[in-house]
């Protein structure tokens, strides 16, 4: 009797296939179907199901039916024991039934669940288990011609290979997990263009779930391949298609399972990349959408890590211990060991070494039952903290071996890049060989730096530079010290001060005098009424990239000492170095004038490296104490004009202009002294004067750290002696004699960044002035008003500009001077316009906002442009600001030779962790010269019966129409130093005319496009 699906038209033609010979199982019915053709059953054998009544077997399948939808059921409450249950019984009959089909149904099924429960032992066996049977089977059904059969199968191979391929992604087998990617994507290809009814609908993937469910398989392999910037850009797009079919009924529940892993693994790349914030709004999101429910408590453990780090360790340990209860409660045993070693973590990083070990030990004991190679892994770096927190070395020093041996063999450079960092750490930690730590911590120190620019968005770049980078840059730089290593720690130092502009956008998106793209911003959610900073929110996703480092040269005599060690860096951690042109890393020398060039780098401490063009392989490397510099920071930042948060711009002028900040000499001296004391080294300070009076006054170049970039270093007063002990404030003046300054002995600029790429500056023409542009739907008084105040043609600023009339043509082009002053069309398509032709200099005067986070497109301009024109910033009210995100992203790419940006903090760049706003946009662009500001300009309102700030606009333009801008604007400083200390009144007070700098670029020599 034969039953089930109809026998094949013709018998086998020729004998049993030797594969089959041992088989207990060959496939549908296959026994009956030898009988059925009349062939000897004994080599086939005989089951149950060969006597099976059609009845009988109607029952029987749809109970094997019945009994995979409740597994299935089972599987998404993340109930694992009920799923197992269900799945044995469902083998069960499958074997009553002789249908292979079923069987690979239930085992493919049974590898998601155990894979998902975190028992990866059980999950491969399942896996290789569907596929082994299907190579046999798949012959039984050629050999018996049952090829309806094979079509069911298909499906069980699928589930069992997305098995395999989160299984060798995890081990780092990222070259088999796309293999087995790219063989489903060719079979899914072949059942599409097969004809009508040759596979059922849910093998046709009608809707693209399935293919979705392999972008996120994809997104995963690209983690694993050391790309997270590339999959979180992958998972987002994914999670926007799901959301575009999630009400298609027949896919619903795969949609929201779907949904529920990409946000997952979202939250995971948010994690490694430092990105917090995001990462607990995915974890929210997925606590709240399955409360009650092991996906919600898998949650609450990141969302608990994060509560302990905001201060609340007890009642971060008690909600992880909650959630591992309800994990363990679904059998969860994977997820209940990552539990375990998050409250481990917690518990170490309380001090208390013994129950963290006891934590992490339970978490080793289920990942070794689950067969979790990267669990392992996780428990010996665990494991080796613990030890080295009680002291016991030699235990540390084995559980480090045995991490870092695991993460080299799975080629998972990632981890290998962290083990091999805890090794560091424990072996800097305990005094080993300082140069065996420096062989291993040094070249792992340069891949984490050079990996952060392989995430595409600024926060997790900034992120990864705090977390990973930031940490063992620091270490390294102790062990550097340690070890008398000044030329490799000040070569380092430059390399990290060397970051380039942004870069790699396609193509220029912004056309600034044509039609608008859309962008799809984000919606501003800052205050539309912000004190001199009105930017509105940058978007996060631009197509921009910050360019690495290029390679550096470290002076005509000598190559860098690094660059062997970046090359070992590469090949250890599979960093990729293309082939870049090799830049300078000091400006070219002037004739009978030394050139002292100052590079900030912040590493735990501030670290100071200085050499003059006279003696480049020279090193003086100094290290400035976190205290020391926060220091300075504290004294500058109350003297400043610049709002600290919740001040009024009118209460910042008062502060600024009081008496124990610039409002008298007696405390703005005091603040020079404090600044110099702090930050500038004894041998740096002697070298200046001796250079002073050697012949020409020399020429200081500083790149300051973030920490420092609102420093006016022409301003410090020049220390006789130093202290040899820390002096309280009223001792600072025993170390002075008089009152020098860095102005009186030498001129200063600003030094760009080695690696920005520049392009040759715009050709001579005539001047291009931008000056207090008025901003739409803003009034002359409010926030965005005038700097300038009302203007006629008796002001100071208007007899200069009409003598610049005089001189020859000027663009915009005007008659009288007041014709440049408050237009209403100096938007962005105007400022491309002017560029696009000959011109010597660019002059801008108006409100320059700086972002307020440290991410994007850091600075902007406010120019007269409407809410209407393209950009990357949010509209404030009816005007966008015009970012240097907005100019990289132009058609504007050229600038002329010199440019000045007079606005708030215009030279806050370097006050970022992305040193890359307005200031050095114009640099990429072709600007040799920009003046700017280093703190927020008081307007002249703030002194009635004097105009500083016209004071100010001459002299920046009547230095770039010179030869010699920094020599020219350094006089101009120095007389108004020295009328200051003669009428220290408040029209001449330094806060109107110190925070004025140069970023002097024109020595350089570096005109190169990247």
């Amino acid at each position: 009797m034969l039953v089930g699906m109809p026998p094949p038209l013709t018998p086998p033609d020729r004998p049993l296939p030797a594969e089959l010979s041992e088989a207990s199982s060959h496939g549908y019915n296959c026994r009956c179907v030898a009988r059925h053709f009349g062939l000897d059953p004994a080599p086939y054998g005989e089951l149950p199901a060969c006597s099976l009544s059609e009845r009988q077997y109607r029952r029987l399948l749809v109970e094997a039916a019945k009994l995979q939808d409740k597994a299935k059921r089972l599987a998404a409450a993340r109930d694992v024991a009920g799923a197992h249950r269900a799945y044995g019984r469902m083998r069960q009959v499958a074997r009553q039934l002789d249908r292979t089909d079923i069987d690979l149904a239930a085992v493919s099924d049974l590898a998601t669940v155990c894979y998902s429960a975190g028992d990866l032992r059980n999950a491969r066996q399942c896996a290789e288990a569907v596929l082994h049977v299907f190579k046999v089977s798949t012959t039984a059904i050629v050999h018996f011609g049952q090829y309806a059969e094979l079509r069911m199968i298909e499906g069980s191979r699928e589930v069992a290979e997305r098995v395999l391929i989160s299984l060798s992604t995890e081990e780092g087998d990222v070259a088999r997990a796309r293999e087995l990617i790219a063989g489903q994507r060719a079979r899914a290809a072949s059942r599409k263009a097969a004809g009508p009814g040759q596979f059922p609908p849910e093998l046709l993937d009608p809707h693209g779930a399935d293919e979705l469910e392999l972008r996120i398989l994809d997104a995963r392999v690209q983690i694993a391949d050391g790309d997270p910037a590339g999959a979180r850009a992958a998972l987002e797009e994914i999670l926007a298609e799901l959301e575009a079919i999630a009400d298609i009924a027949e896919v619903r529940e795969q949609v929201v399972s779907l949904q529920a892993m990409a946000v997952a693994e979202r939250a995971r790349v948010h994690q490694a990349g430092g990105e917090d914030a995001d990462a607990r709004t995915d974890l929210l999101r997925l606590s709240a959408r399955y409360a009650g429910g092991p996906m919600a408590a898998k949650a609450d453990i990141g969302l608990a890590a994060a509560r302990a780090l905001d201060g609340d360790l007890p009642g971060a340990i008690a909600a992880i211990a909650a959630a591992r209860d309800e994990l363990a409660t679904a059998g969860l045993t994977g997820d209940v060991a990552d539990a375990s070693h998050a409250l481990g973590t917690l518990l170490l990083m309380a001090g208390d070494a013994g129950q963290a070990r006891d934590q992490f030990e339970h978490a080793g004991k289920l990942w070794t039952a689950n067969g979790d190679t990267a669990g392992l892994r996780r428990l010996d770096v665990a494991l080796a903290r613990c030890a080295a927190m009680d002291g016991d070395w030699a235990t540390a020093e084995e559980h480090a071996a045995r991490a870092r041996e695991s993460a080299r063999t799975s080629g998972e450079w990632p981890d290998r890049l962290h083990t091999d960092f805890v090794a560091a750490t424990i072996g800097f930690a305990r005094g080993a060989d300082p140069r065996s730590v420096l062989d291993l911590l040094l070249p792992l120190t340069l891949a984490a730096a050079e990996y952060r620019f392989e995430f595409a968005d600024p926060r997790a770049r900034t992120a990864w530079a705090r977390d990973v980078a930031g940490p063992a840059t620091a270490l390294l730089m102790a062990l550097l010290s340690q070890l008398g290593e000044r030329r490799l720690a000040a070569e380092l130092i430059e390399r990290l001060c060397a970051v380039g502009a942004y870069t790699g956008a396609a193509e220029r998106s912004l056309e600034l005098t044509g039609a608008l793209p859309a962008l799809g911003l984000t919606p501003s959610t800052e205050d539309d009424r912000l004190p001199l900073a009105a930017l509105g929110s940058v978007t996060a996703s631009l197509p921009l990239r910050l360019a690495p480092p290029p390679a550096l040269r470290w002076s005509p005599a000598s190559s860098m000492e690094l660059d062997p060690w970046l090359g070992l860096a590469a090949e250890r951690y599979r960093l990729p170095r293309p082939a870049a042109e090799t830049v300078e890393t000091w400006p070219a020398a002037r004739p009978g004038r030394e050139t002292f060039i100052l590079r900030f780098a912040e590493a735990g401490h501030t670290f100071l490296t200085w050499r003059t063009t006279a003696d480049l392989d020279t090193v003086h490397l100094h290290p400035i104490d976190a205290a020391l510099v926060g220091t300075a920071r504290e004294y500058l930042d109350a003297a400043s004009p610049t709002p600290h948060e919740g001040e009024s711009v009118a209460d910042a002028v008062r502060r600024s202009l009081g008496e124990d900040a610039f409002g008298s000499f007696e405390g703005e001296q005091r603040l020079a002294r404090v600044l110099a004391l702090n930050l500038l080294p004894a041998d740096l300070v002697e070298r200046l004067r001796r250079a002073a009076a050697e012949g020409r006054r020399p020429l200081l170049r500083v790149q300051p750290s973030p920490s420092l970039a609102g420093v006016p270093w022409g301003l410090l007063a020049l220390p006789d002696r130093r202290a040899a002990h820390v002096l309280d404030i009223a001792g600072i003046g025993t170390c002075f004699d008089g009152d020098e300054r860095v102005l009186d002995v030498a001129d200063v600029s600003l030094l760009a960044p080695a690696g920005i790429p520049r392009r040759p500056p715009a050709a001579d023409g005539p001047p291009v002035y931008l000056l207090d542009p008025r901003i739409p739907g803003q009034s002359a008084f409010g926030e965005l008003g005038s700097v300038l105040g009302k203007q006629d043609a008796t002001s100071p600023l208007i007899r200069h500009l009409d003598a610049r009339l005089a001189d020859g043509p000027v663009l915009p082009a005007a008659a009288r001077g007041l014709e440049l002053v408050r237009r209403t069309d100096t938007d962005r398509r105007l400022l491309a316009e002017l560029l696009a032709g000959p011109c010597s200099r660019l002059v801008f005067v108006g409100h320059v906002s700086r972002v307020r986070d440290e991410y994007g497109a850091q600075t902007a301009l406010h120019l007269s442009c409407g809410a209407d024109l393209p950009g990357t910033a949010a509209p404030i009210g009816a005007h966008r600001p015009f970012t240097a995100a907005d100019l990289a992203l132009s058609e504007v790419d050229t600038m002329p030779a010199r440019v000045a940006l007079i606005g708030c903090a215009s030279a806050s760049d370097f006050g970022l962790a992305e040193p890359f706003g307005v200031l050095l946009a114009a640099v990429a662009a072709g600007a040799g010269l920009v003046a700017a500001t280093v703190w927020a300009l008081p307007t002249s309102a703030a002194v009635p019966g004097a105009d500083p700030m016209s004071e100010l606009i001459i002299a920046v333009d009547t230095a770039l129409g010179a030869e010699d801008p920094v020599t020219e604007l350094c006089a101009w400083q120095r007389a108004r130093l020295a009328r200051w200390r003669e009428q220290p009144g408040p029209a001449g007070s330094p806060v109107f005319w110190a925070a004025l700098t140069c970023l002097d670029a024109t020595d350089d020599g570096k005109t190169w496009v990247r």
